[in-house]
């Protein structure tokens, strides 16, 4: 997809710095063309996935042009819905491909050699560096840290089958246990920053419930009930069954080695948001001295971090042309007052 990324001149910079709210206003801007991009993304039925790959071909035939491009074009053209891998945003990625000592080679690596690389087909490239990226161990979540719950409970055992996770956060087994950027949190739309702030104010929650019971002498344990996880992780999976992401001709660092998509989130980053913005004590199990206390408790609730617009620009407008008519109706006062003073001095004169 292209990037469109340029310089913001001095101009911009110092509307931005002088006038914040045309800076907040940018910024709610962005968060809106970013969360309107979730049906883009993940649904690949949706009108808007059939528009975004439409935009991602073109933004291809302009960078790689003319009949001289065609192997290259077929050779990046994927045969998989669009966004089913991460989706890659750049405005130089293909003319770097077009440079004269640049070649792509998409053919299955045999052997590496001691002089390069051999193919399948038996083909040798030479090479004078190797660079093995081959990403890391996305759900392998927490990997390597050793982790214990309950009675030497581990971690990876309760994942042995898949990672998951109430809201991407709390696991059964694991007592007074929280994690950021959890199973099923990842986005591929907009900012991951977004999530891992509303997990924050989640955890934060969980946190100052046990420490407010460690500093009256009591003790606290709170796990999710594993009721409340199969629920929560079913709906999960039947949202992200329908995805792009689950297409069976895509195999992506969103999967597991089952095939499951144990990385990312099924819904907007406001509806994540949403849906940790309060804290319900009866999804968990509570134990210790303090448990009567919070185990019929309602439940707790915060202000989740708002970026998208809260105002139309309609609104905007007119708040704008309210506020200059209330200025000039104060200027047109102001000079009222000072003409009836002046003719006063000067009738006395």
């Amino acid at each position: 997809m292209p990037r469109h990324d340029g310089p913001i001149g001095p101009t911009r910079q110092a509307i931005y710095r002088y006038i914040p709210y045309i800076r907040r206003r940018y910024r709610a801007n962005l968060m809106d063309f970013r969360e309107s991009t979730f049906d883009a993304a993940f649904d690949p039925n949706s009108t808007k996935h059939e528009m975004v790959s439409s935009i991602s071909k073109q933004h291809m035939l302009n960078q790689l042009p003319g009949c001289c491009n065609t192997s290259l074009r077929e050779k990046l053209t994927p045969h998989y819905p669009f966004s089913c891998k991460r989706i890659l945003v750049s405005d130089d990625y293909y003319p770097a491909l077009r440079q004269r000592h640049v070649s792509l080679e998409t053919k299955s690596i045999d052997q590496v050699t001691p002089t390069g690389v051999r193919m399948k087909d038996g083909s040798q490239h030479n090479l004078d560096l190797l660079i093995l990226a081959t990403g890391f161990r996305t759900t392998d979540f927490l990997y390597p840290v050793k982790i214990y719950g309950a009675n030497g409970y581990r971690l990876e055992e309760a994942w042995k089958d898949g990672a998951s996770a109430y809201l991407g956060i709390t696991v059964k087994g694991m007592p007074n246990f929280g994690m950021l950027y959890g199973p099923n949190t990842n986005l591929a739309y907009n900012s991951l920053i977004l999530q891992i702030e509303a997990q924050s104010l989640y955890v934060n929650t969980l946190i100052a419930a046990v420490i407010s019971s460690k500093r009256r002498g009591q003790t606290l344990q709170l796990q999710p009930k594993a009721e409340v996880i199969r629920a929560y992780n079913d709906e999960v999976q039947s949202r992200l069954a329908n995805s792009t992401f689950a297409d069976p001709n895509c195999t992506s660092w969103f999967k597991d080695d089952h095939g499951r998509i144990t990385t990312n989130w099924c819904g907007s980053a406001i509806q994540y948001q949403e849906r940790t913005n309060s804290l319900d004590w009866g999804d968990y199990e509570i134990s210790g001295t303090a448990a009567k206390e919070y185990e019929n408790r309602a439940p707790t609730r915060w202000r989740r971090v708002v970026e998208e617009t809260q105002i139309t620009d309609r609104m905007a407008a007119l708040y704008g042309l309210g506020f200059v008519g209330v200025c000039a109706a104060a200027v047109y006062a102001c000079r009222i007052v000072l003409s009836r003073g002046m003719m006063g001095l000067e009738s006395r004169f």
